[in-house]
């Protein structure tokens, strides 16, 4: 079998120099994450019929919702993503390198942990993603024994949506619906809004036993429904393996080789990304159409390739930002990616706070516009906090409750003196 990850003469200064910039690219995505959660406040999910504009209040708002949907929708969580099958290649590296003996069963307890913290975290925010991740995580553990060549191409196709892809495929080339199943499209798209208008009151206006009570009923099945329905749970799965591969190659590692790899990256990935999002927009078909024509599925698929290439011309860019001027708001946002777990369910408490019912209520309140104004500054709060906490502490404050739990044994927070 290749080697798992980076070669035993790597030197620990490269070594440790590639954990920063994967430190400051979680954190950069959680920049991304939280701009594109509150410019929809914390809705995670459709706007109901009442209300399709529900943060949309002035022209301003119109424009800043557009190049927030084209920039961050569904960028950031690939990063995200990505990062998560990259930790995984070097927590597995680390066991092999010390000889470490059971490994993967501690893997899988932490991941049962991560789906215990976010099955909490899905009943006050239904658009929790730690589930999907333990449980995606479970599927990289015979993934192990893949060879590199093979691990690559199903990230590739994954990545690209190709479950999905076929689908299209296949529906172009169907022949059209009967009344019957038109008629059944339509009683099941009034069903899916009735749906969305009652979770958007809830959200809106609802007491906390009924918040919890909906997310409860509707959690897993819909999450996953949701999931597969838009490719998103094989688009997140192909992350997991393309960074598992990555992390096996050592590309993180400043060298030449890599700094050179990286150029032609940011050059192709912003070439490819320019291209497919002009086809996008010019042809991808609205939310929830009942049938897709060539061009359409043309501008689907663009869709796809625009969020993989700009996905990855920002890793390149900020990869290549940081090994070749180290900024100081890069190492900033290392502190913030350091404590990754706890920054994103800060976030989610604001989310909460602001724009549901059991806080201020301001879903369909305030605009697109001045929500990612208060994410901004909330960012800024949390990267001034991270920049302290990880300098008094060894963990942020879940990751060291992850990591008792995973352990079984409290672990030392405060650094010593």
């Amino acid at each position: 079998m290749e080697k798992t990850l980076i070669l035993e003469h790597d030197t620990l200064s490269a070594s440790t120099q590639r954990i920063q910039v994967i430190d400051a690219l979680r954190g950069f995505a959680l920049f991304g994450i939280i701009i594109n959660h509150i410019a929809y406040s914390y809705l995670a999910g459709p706007p109901p019929p009442s209300a399709p504009n529900f943060n949309i209040f002035s022209p301003l708002d119109e424009q800043v919702n557009t190049l927030t949907f084209w920039l961050t929708g569904g960028k950031f969580f690939t990063i995200f993503s990505f990062l998560f099958g990259l930790s995984f290649a070097i927590q597995l590296h680390n066991a092999e390198k010390k000889n470490k003996e059971g490994f993967l069963g501690k893997f899988t307890w932490r991941l049962a942990i991560l789906f215990g913290i976010g099955f909490i975290h899905s009943l006050f925010y239904s658009g929790d993603i730690l589930r999907i991740y333990a449980f995606l995580g479970l599927f990289l553990i015979p993934c192990i024994k893949m060879g590199n060549r093979a691990l690559l191409i199903v990230a590739i196709l994954l990545i690209l949506n190709t479950p999905l892809f076929v689908g299209r495929v296949n529906s172009f080339f169907a022949p059209p619906p009967t009344p019957a199943q038109i008629e059944m499209g339509k009683v099941q798209g009034e069903q899916f809004m009735k749906e969305a208008e009652t979770q958007y009151k809830i959200k809106q206006s609802g007491s906390l036993s009924a918040l919890v009570s909906m997310n409860f009923e509707s959690g897993i099945i819909g999450t996953f429904g949701f999931q597969v329905m838009t490719g998103r749970l094989f688009i997140t799965f192909g992350l997991f393996l393309l960074g598992l591969y990555v992390g096996r190659k050592g590309f993180f590692i400043d060298k030449p080789e890599n700094r050179l790899l990286f150029k032609k990256t940011l050059f192709w990935s912003g070439g490819i990304a320019l291209i497919s999002t002009i086809l996008a927009l010019l042809y991808m078909p609205p939310f929830g159409a009942p049938s897709i024509s060539f061009l359409d599925f043309i501008g689907l698929t663009a869709f796809d390739i625009h969020q993989a290439s700009l996905s990855l011309f920002y890793v390149a860019g900020i990869t290549l930002l940081y090994w070749n001027y180290r900024p100081k708001l890069l190492q900033s946002w290392a502190a913030v990616g350091q404590m990754g777990l706890t920054t994103y369910l800060m976030q989610s408490v604001l989310g909460v706070l602001i724009f549901l019912g059991i806080g201020f209520g301001m879903m369909g309140k305030i605009g697109v516009t001045l929500s990612i104004i208060i994410g901004i500054v909330f960012y800024v709060f949390q990267t001034f906090f991270a920049v302290w906490w990880m300098s008094k502490f060894r963990y942020g404050f879940f990751e060291w409750f992850w990591r008792s739990l995973t352990e079984m044994k409290i672990q030392l927070l405060l650094k010593k003196a």
